[in-house]
């Protein structure tokens, strides 16, 4: 009976042929001096080439064997409890299969137990017999590597610690002092993005921000982090959340004092945390914004819209935060215009409107000029009047004649008028209708209104500054429409591109007094001038 076992054993062991390759290198200190993962795979390839090993599959991963629970390494162990056929492992060293008894325990049962029949490195192959001793000598001499570096390290650290440098990477905004010497190596401010840093930071504390924005504006502002790379929405939330900018930091659960720059005061790190936690969110105010719906964004063309927020702090203090900003939604462009508080904006609009500020004394002149040229020219505009309507009943009647000799029985053969000469002909001719009766109706408007609304525009450019101060939101709206057309904001400049009647008044504003406003000669009072200020071609309505 024992002979067909071990007959039986020798069989089964025959049908085993394929190899596992397994490479790792972990990015911790304890791998410092070992071979990359590319340097590994080379050294084991050639291996292969001299002993006409048979390759399954390639297992890799960047990750310490301290300790268990490597993903690839269990992956690998589930393999081999799946198939009869795998031989050996192949490995760079030892070392790379484990540094930790668990572990090391895994491999020798392997071996003892027969699923594979040996572990193979380029200096040496260990079999069933090298299990209980040699396995065990090695991977204890690997356990004892890392427990040595863990006390040596720790001490490291300890002394770190204690000088209030910060043992690890540097938050952004920070920079690491690589160049100094071991045990001096701290942290201190980056020359470029510690401002910038600063300036997401304010952003932030003005509650009026997301995190997705805030990441957003980092990268605007070109801040990456101590790998190179923009700044994520995740990193972001751990950022506004880490008491490193305090000039303390947290290691191993315990708060420490650092040695490096203050970006923010407590008190300021301690509203951020209130903004964050809720414990005092900032709440959106709904209501209408007198500048919204009627301004493009400079960088992108889309609209902008506005944003109202109020943040209550720890000692009952309120405060309100409105700004202007880009709704940003144009897909196709990286829109980066900067917002801008509303009251700013607002200033800007009130500038604009003290450019064509009139007095009450030249509005009254103005107005009485108006109906004094209106009379004047009522000839004018009559003949201009009676000179359009004949011509509207002149292209009228060719238009008639046309169709008359299209029906004409003399043109059945189409030799008096084709069709195509009909439809040529009458579109010019409907083209030249339409032209006229626009203008007609421009002049009948003209003659019943334009004295009227003239007048109401400069009594509405004489107080339009001081309404749009004291007025509501549906009045700032209303004046700014009527006074300008392409409202666009760039840079937190507003440009106002005036009507008409406004862009006439503004030019004729450089004639003024010490008050700063726009007064009659003695003069123009007594004198009309009609082209000076009523042009024949100007449109007082805008």
């Amino acid at each position: 009976m024992r002979i067909r076992e071990l007959s039986s054993m020798r069989v089964q062991l025959s049908k085993k042929k394929w190899y596992l390759i397994y490479l790792r290198k972990s990015s911790e200190s304890e791998d410092r001096q070992m071979a990359s993962i590319p340097d590994q795979k080379n050294a084991l390839l050639e291996l292969i080439e001299q002993k006409g090993l048979p390759i399954l599959k390639i297992f890799q991963e960047s990750k310490s064997a301290k300790a268990p629970g490597r993903p690839a390494f269990n992956e690998m162990f589930s393999l081999l409890g799946q198939r009869d056929d795998i031989k050996g492992l192949l490995c760079w060293n030892l070392s790379r299969l484990s540094r930790n008894p668990v572990d090391t325990g895994s491999l020798q049962w392997l071996l003892q137990q027969d699923v594979i029949e040996e572990v193979v490195t380029p200096n040496k192959t260990y079999t069933e017999v090298d299990s209980d001793f040699v396995m065990a000598i090695e991977g204890a001499q690997a356990n004892r590597f890392i427990r040595d570096l863990r006390r040596d390290t720790k001490r490291g650290i300890d002394s770190k610690l204690d000088k209030g440098h910060f043992p690890g990477l540097a938050p952004p905004g920070y920079k690491n002092n690589t160049h100094k010497n071991q045990g001096e190596k701290d942290v201190s401010s980056h020359s470029t993005y510690f401002s910038l840093m600063r300036k997401v930071l304010d952003l932030a504390l003005t509650a009026n921000f997301s995190i997705e924005q805030l990441s957003n504006k980092a990268r605007e502002f070109g801040i990456k982090n101590s790998r190179g790379k923009e700044i994520s929405k995740t990193q972001m939330s751990a950022i506004l959340r880490n008491p490193f900018y305090t000039s303390k930091f947290l290691y191993a659960g315990q708060l420490y004092q650092g040695s490096h720059e203050a970006m923010l005061t407590y008190e300021e790190f301690d509203l951020l945390q209130d903004i964050l936690s809720n414990r005092s969110r900032p709440r959106k105010i709904k209501h209408d914004f007198p500048l919204t719906g009627i301004i493009r964004c400079g960088g992108c063309g889309m609209m902008i819209s506005a944003e109202s927020h109020r943040k209550t702090y720890k000692n009952g203090k309120m405060q309100e935060f409105t700004y202007y900003r880009c709704t940003k939604k144009n897909r196709k462009v990286a829109c980066s215009q900067p917002y801008i508080p509303a009251k700013a904006l607002e200033t800007q609009v009130v500038d604009f409107l003290g450019t064509m500020r009139l007095s009450r004394r030249f509005v009254d002149w103005a107005i009485k000029w108006l109906n004094e040229a209106n009379k004047d020219q009522k000839g004018v505009r009559e003949a201009h009047q009676k000179a359009l309507k004949a011509s509207y009943s002149s292209v009228v009647s060719r238009i008639d004649n046309l169709l008359d000799l299209k029906l004409s029985p003399l043109n059945k053969d189409k030799s008096l008028l084709s069709d195509e000469e009909f439809a040529e002909k009458k579109q010019d001719l409907l083209a030249e209708k339409a032209k006229v009766t626009d203008q007609l109706s421009k002049v009948d408007k003209h003659i019943d209104e334009w004295v009227d609304l003239a007048a109401k525009t400069f009594d509405f450019a004489a107080s339009a500054q001081d309404r749009f101060q004291n007025g509501g939101i549906d009045d700032k709206r209303a004046i700014l429409r009527a006074v300008g057309s392409n409202l666009v904001l760039k840079d937190k400049k507003l440009e106002i591109q005036p009507r008409t009647p406004f862009l006439l008044i503004q030019k004729a504003s450089t004639e003024i007094n010490t008050q700063g406003r726009l007064e009659p000669t003695k003069e123009s009072e007594n004198t009309h001038q009609s082209e000076d200020l009523y042009p024949q071609n100007s449109s007082w309505g805008g």
